[in-house]
């Protein structure tokens, strides 16, 4: 394909399409961005449509926490790139090396650990979930939750080596390194939890007829609960990411930036079920009889 006929000089077609996949990433993201404000706007309707003594005020302000570092992430991912392509775009070696030599900058270092915070919570919450969905089998959750301390560890790594006087960019060696080593954990995480939530929901709807109607089951065992209660999207987002940015693709650049408000997305969608009446809850565990009733569990719970 020929350059366009004012293309940018001194920059080759690689150089062009690694700036258009810098820029389409963070179109996507504004469009993740609306789908999280969109779902938080009516989980939180939900909460608060609940008699005051009955809302979940842990599970509003994880809410909150989540929607308010998606909107710092991505206001400081807007604001990079409004410097990338517009204020500093006189730079020697254009776009991409200003994303090269200033990604350390303070706006774009605010923006990455807003998502890396987001990583937290939105591991943090599926673990719960996974805990719950088994029973609370802590000894099935304990490699996972080692894995999950191993995340947030990588992750402090990461950002130190980004703001280091040596690296000070998302891909010199040491970044890189800290960089697939979390993301290999989070993901990984995700992957397990999600293949263990599934498999627990497959399960009991094999086994739920029994003892609950169809169409109060279905709620909680349907392909939806199950793509939805183990945040699947996240899982295959990242994963396709992490490949990317392995093999050192541009295509990374499209992926990077929709991630962040996919990691947002994943367990908002799940806490908008629990708003609903509709997510696996500990009085669900008890009524599908597969493990024994949990002692105080009366009636259903939304935590």
């Amino acid at each position: 394909m020929a350059d366009p006929p004012f293309a940018p000089p001194g920059e080759s077609s690689l150089d062009l399409w690694i700036e258009r996949s810098n820029l389409n990433g963070v179109l996507i993201s504004a469009v993740a961005y609306g789908i999280l404000f969109t779902i938080t706007f009516q989980t939180l309707l939900l909460f608060f449509q609940l008699p005051r003594a009955k809302i979940p005020w842990g599970l509003v302000t994880y809410v909150c926490a989540m929607f308010t570092f998606a909107s710092i992430g991505f206001a400081g991912n807007a604001k990079f790139n409004q410097m990338t392509f517009i204020d500093d775009r006189n730079i020697p070696g254009g776009p991409n090396a200003f994303t090269v030599e200033f990604y350390s900058t303070w706006v774009n270092i605010m923006s990455f650990a807003a998502y890396v915070l987001m990583s937290w919570l939105a591991d943090g919450l599926l673990l719960w979930r996974f805990t719950l969905i088994w029973g609370y089998n802590y000894w099935l959750s304990a490699f996972p939750g080692l894995m999950y301390l191993g995340a947030v560890a990588s992750s402090i790594a990461l950002m130190r080596a980004i703001m280091s006087s040596t690296d000070l960019t998302f891909w010199g060696v040491k970044s890189v390194e800290f960089s697939i080593a979390y993301w290999s954990l989070s993901i990984s995480l995700n992957i397990i939890l999600t293949l263990g939530i599934a498999c627990r929901i497959w399960l009991v709807r094999r086994k739920t007829r029994q003892s609950l109607s169809f169409q109060h089951s279905a709620q909680y065992t349907s392909v939806s609960a199950m793509l939805i209660e183990s945040a699947a999207l996240y899982a295959t987002w990242g994963s396709v990411f992490l490949i990317c940015y392995a093999r050192n693709t541009p295509l990374q650049n499209i992926l990077l930036p929709p991630l962040g408000q996919v990691q947002g997305i994943a367990p908002v969608l799940i806490l908008f079920r629990v708003a609903q009446g509709r997510a696996w809850s500990e009085s669900t565990v008890a009524k599908t009889g597969l493990v024994q009733s949990l002692e105080g569990t009366t009636g259903s719970k939304l935590v």
